[in-house]
């Protein structure tokens, strides 16, 4: 996570896929896909 927060503090902008509650946690910006009926996704998009 000091990676990521490092580089975010340079401008630059990580793409992140995570399962790991803790890190999901300190993530702000997400977009979560949730899996759906008849092979569909569904996509949220969240900021926090």
């Amino acid at each position: 996570m000091d990676v990521l927060d490092n580089l975010q503090a340079q401008g630059r902008k990580v793409g992140v896929i995570a399962h790991v509650q803790e890190m999901t946690e300190r993530i702000g910006a997400q977009i979560r896909v949730q899996r759906q009926s008849g092979g569909q996704s569904r996509i949220e998009v969240a900021s926090g």
